[in-house]
Order: C-alpha cells, then sequence, then structure tokens
C-alpha cells in the first residue's frame, strides 16, 4: 500500500463522513508518522530503557541496538568490520495477527 492509497482509505471511511479534506487527512496521517519518526530518533537505547511504540491489536516497534561486529566481504571473503547501528522492529499484535490466519485459511 502506498501513502497515497492509505490516504484515501482513511479519508473514505474517517475523513468524508467527518467533513474533513483529503489534505487534512494526508496532514494528520504524515504528523502521525513524523512524531514516531522523532521519537524514534531522539530516544537513545540503553540497558534500563527501550524505545518502543505499541498500537494494541496491531503491532509493537521497537528499537534496538546493534554492536560493531566481525563479518566477511561476500565476494572476496575478506574479513570487514560492520558498524554499530540502531534499527527497528515490528512485532505483530496477537489480534492482527489471528485476523489474518482466519482470512488465510
Amino acid at each position: 500500500m502506498t501513502k497515497q492509497e492509505l490516504i484515501d482509505r482513511v479519508y473514505a471511511k474517517y475523513g468524508k463522513p467527518a467533513n474533513l479534506t483529503k489534505k487534512a487527512v494526508g496532514d494528520i496521517i504524515g504528523g502521525v508518522f513524523e512524531e514516531l519518526s522523532d521519537y524514534f530518533v531522539k530516544e537513545k537505547v540503553t540497558k534500563k530503557l527501550t524505545p518502543r511504540f505499541t498500537f494494541p491489536g496491531f503491532g509493537t516497534f521497537t528499537k534496538k541496538h546493534r554492536e560493531a561486529r566481525k563479518g566477511r566481504h561476500p565476494q572476496t571473503g575478506a574479513e570487514i568490520t560492520i558498524g554499530a547501528t540502531d534499527t527497528l522492529t515490528f512485532s505483530i499484535g496477537s489480534d492482527l495477527k489471528a485476523t489474518m490466519n482466519e482470512r488465510s485459511s
């Protein structure tokens, strides 16, 4: 699904009945993702704090830190150091998982 498809779906289901414009719906959706991005960029992973965002019924985004590690260059086989990095993981919520599995059966 593209950003525009998401805006169109949200507009059709919630925006139109509430007399919102597509632009307003797009601004709201954009604002939500901007706030989430800012949160995950600013928050640091520590031993006591793991930044996460949980949307009940949908899932949880968790920021994780990966330490530097040794690896191999796939073409030359030379040993290389892969730098430390932060990443986001997603764990699907049990409600969404159950709904997906019901529909695929």
